[in-house]
């Protein structure tokens, strides 16, 4: 019966607690927290010419299904040797041990496709001398049967079965001991077991050149800025880029920037063109391109719109979703036009300030948002009214008097399983204009609370399979699986939790290549400042010994942090699109110097720029205004205003100018030429530098960029 031993039993479940309570929160590069284990097994599912795809675990307790030799017993963690089950390693699946079988009889359309993802349980793999996946097909009185080897990572077998006859079809799972072996530890997994009859499902390779080596590009600005920047030098970035041993950059591309109005619908095509640009310079320089569409992020008319607030809008108004989908489609024919482009990818952090409907005060805000949102018409399509009260301790008594939960409240847990629900919706339906888009899945834990007080995690495993793309995107830092205390661990402690976690999503989202998109080694975020780090004289030993790791767990990596950067508040602060953005008085010119747009401030004339606290993505006690003195005309003083603090300077030469407040209120910017004639450019208003480690932002080199380079050599396999 796949026995197992009881201390090895222990080991298991003692394991498995240790995990989840060292699961703790990450930052903006590593985010915070999560619980459920269930998967929604009708996202599983494939669409065949003639409808949907049959799915065994979703038909189990059919009369169509046999299950034999099933025991209760507590040598497994389920209470018994074969049916459905739910952990934290392989989700929602079907456990079969030796001595047990599936049969299933059932008539289909011929021909049909029986597709099998399977996998020998990693809990115990290490303790099987091995197991052996039989497969019996019994079709109008012949019988073929199959044998596939199972190890600890997911497989794929797909076997054709012709309908020779209108008498069911009789196919049989069982576990097989290998010749001489025993069945000890022999839990045999089978997950999105599928009879369909279209063309059966293709693994495709995520690279055909190899392991996809990424760097995140903003140039010498940030994401929220960088589509308003010059590019001054593009092509010699591009150029770096590929000598580090990149093979592809990835681009974020924010939503509102590229598509400013919803109704009706209208696009930047300065955005666009500057898009051109950087699709045309990776192409010369050899480079592939991977994008993140749909990024909350800019600065684009920010006066107007709350930018969280047109995410919201996603969930509740059907002419907002329609321009979605538009700006969908646009992306796709753009990007794709070139050569260079490989795939793209959504995000859950995107969408994650949509849970800010939670932090309303009053119960009445928070009804009308569940309406809004349709919060309570998910409820009522996944809870019985009595079930919902008694899971979460409530006792609503309709369901258009259920608000959306505060975080500390229980029914936070179907307020996690909502927002998964929607992502997984909006994925599908941008997939139909974006083919193949994918979706970096929320690795973290959320903590959530029972109605007794206790504390448990929520996990975001119903998102990982990506809906019908063929690869799942992610963001891995070091933080996941440690207490986040403030610890600095060493590299092999954190090569240990790096594995376990890309383990554990391969072997969850059917076994898909899997793209680290953002590969967070080291972070400086001071929010998160008590998260896990490696120690800083490790860090290069971490890099120059992960690869095996990335290799064996995923397809392909990325960098979000190639260059330090500003969290600089101020939109056009290179001056590309001349005066737009920034209110002028008096003499001002906006100037060509030497190839790079500047701003000409003559005698009594200011620039000025209004920034919203939206922008302010780093609360600190002190700020910065720095900007480059390109030229001198008439030296005089140069006063430079944020909020309500001054500082007025003298300015004889060009150069590098920086100063410092603290207390200034608010975060208007204006700068004014008191009485001299200067020519500035590359002006920043900012509080965080954000550290990458591989170069500062004047793009030299920094500690841990040999070890990128060491690493990207030994990823560079063909």
């Amino acid at each position: 019966m796949g026995r197992i031993s009881r201390k090895l039993y222990a080991v298991i479940l003692l394991a498995g607690c240790i995990f989840l309570m060292s699961c703790d929160n990450s930052s903006e590069g590593l985010h915070n927290g999560t619980t459920d284990n269930s998967v929604a097994t009708d996202q599983n599912s494939i669409e065949g010419q003639n409808g949907e795809a049959w799915q065994l675990i979703e038909h189990l307790e059919d009369e169509s299904v046999s299950v034999w030799g099933y025991q209760a017993s507590d040598q497994f963690p389920y209470g018994y040797n074969v049916g459905k089950i739910e952990d934290e390693v392989v989700g929602t699946a079907i456990l079969i041990t030796p001595g047990t079988s599936i049969v299933v009889e059932e008539t289909f359309e011929s021909p049909v496709f029986l597709s099998i993802d399977y996998i020998l349980h990693p809990w115990v793999a290490a303790d099987s001398d091995g197991a052996v996946l039989s497969v019996s097909v019994e079709n109008g009185g012949n019988i073929d049967s199959y044998m596939f080897n199972a190890t600890d990572a997911f497989q794929n077998e797909v076997i054709t079965i012709d309908q020779s006859s209108d008498n069911d079809i009789r196919i049989t799972f069982s576990v097989q001991n290998k010749p001489g072996g025993d069945d000890i530890c022999d839990w045999l997994i089978l997950k999105n077991v599928i009879v369909d009859n279209s063309m059966p499902p293709v693994h495709k390779i995520f690279n055909e050149d190899g392991y996809v080596r990424s760097a995140t590009y903003f140039s010498d600005e940030w994401p929220l800025n960088f589509w308003n920047s010059e590019m001054d030098d593009l092509d010699q970035d591009m150029k770096q880029i590929r000598n580090d041993g990149f093979d592809s950059i990835i681009l974020v591309i924010p939503w509102r920037e590229f598509q400013p109005e919803l109704d009706p619908i209208i696009y930047n095509e300065y955005a666009f063109d500057k898009l051109e640009r950087v699709m045309q310079a990776a192409e010369q320089n050899n480079l592939n391109v991977y994008a993140r569409i749909g990024y909350t992020w800019d600065f684009y008319n920010d006066e107007n719109e709350n930018i969280v607030d047109r995410f919201c809008r996603l969930l509740g108004e059907d002419s907002v979703k329609d321009a979605w989908c538009s700006y969908c489609e646009k992306m796709y024919e753009t990007l794709s036009a070139h050569s260079c482009f490989r795939e793209a990818f959504l995000t859950w952090e995107d969408f994650w300030n949509t849970l800010g409907v939670c932090d309303e005060i009053f119960e009445t805000a928070r009804r009308e948002k569940a309406d809004y949102i349709g919060y309570q018409t998910w409820v009522e399509d996944n809870f019985a009214l009595s079930e919902y009260n008694e899971s979460f301790g409530t006792k609503y008594k309709s369901y258009t008097a259920i608000p959306v939960p505060q975080r500390t409240e229980p029914a936070m847990a179907a307020m996690y399983s909502f927002y998964d629900d929607f992502l997984i919706e909006l994925l599908e339906m941008s997939q139909r204009y974006f083919p193949n888009l994918s979706m970096e899945v929320r690795l973290d834990w959320d903590v959530i609370y029972t109605p007794d007080g206790a504390q448990d995690y929520y996990k975001h495993t119903k998102t990982f399979e990506c809906g019908k793309s063929y690869f799942t995107a992610t963001m891995y830092g070091i933080p996941m699986g440690f207490q986040n205390v403030g610890e600095r661990v060493s590299y092999q402690e954190a090569m240990e939790k790096t594995e376990y976690m890309l383990k554990m999503l391969k072997s969850q989202n059917g076994d898909k290549p899997v793209y680290v998109e953002q590969f967070i080694f080291a972070d400086n975020t001071p929010k998160f400042i008590n998260n896990a780090q490696i120690k800083e004289e490790e860090v290069n030993e971490y890099l120059e010994n992960v690869a095996p790791i990335l290799l064996d767990n995923s397809e392909g990596y990325g960098i979000w942090t190639y260059r330090n950067y500003c969290s600089n508040m101020l939109y056009n602060s290179q001056f590309a699109l001349g005066e737009e953005g920034w209110k002028i008085r008096g003499d001002v010119a906006f100037k060509e110097s030497d190839g790079s747009m500047a701003c000409l401030l003559r005698q009594g004339a200011s620039i000025s720029q209004s920034v919203d606290k939206v922008r302010n993505h780093f609360d600190s006690e002190e700020y910065f205004v720095s900007f480059d003195v390109v030229e001198v005309e008439l030296p005089g003083e140069l006063t430079i205003s944020v909020g309500t603090k001054s500082q007025t300077i003298e300015l004889n030469e060009s150069g590098k100018i920086c100063v410092a407040f603290s207390g200034v209120g608010s975060f208007d910017i204006k700068v004014m030429s008191r009485d001299c004639t200067v020519k500035i450019d590359n002006i920043k208003l900012y509080s965080q530098v954000q550290q990458g480690f591989l170069y500062d932002e004047n793009n030299e080199e920094l500690q841990c960029i040999e070890g990128i380079r060491a690493l990207n050599e030994q990823l560079c396999v063909y």
